[in-house]
């Protein structure tokens, strides 16, 4: 394996390894958009159920991503 692959924090195997999160972020990113679309209670109100709804499944997307990046620039 030549130097500039192993100095790169996403090399061919840090990609295969983290691949294994695409299954999760795609669960996630259809129930955010299955919300955003079909909102029970609309979003004409703003209600503090469809924001908090909303700030948990983007802080699960966000933490999922930053434990990833952490993970590959670990390995």
């Amino acid at each position: 394996m030549s130097r500039l692959l192993d100095d790169r924090v996403f090399n061919k195997e840090t990609l295969l390894d983290s691949t294994v999160n695409l299954v999760p972020f795609a669960i996630l990113m259809f129930f955010l958009v299955l919300y955003v679309v079909a909102t029970p209670e609309g979003w004409k109100d703003g209600s503090y159920y469809s924001i908090y709804m909303l700030t948990l499944i983007i802080s699960m997307i966000w933490g999922l991503l930053h434990l990833t990046y952490a993970t590959a620039k670990r390995i």
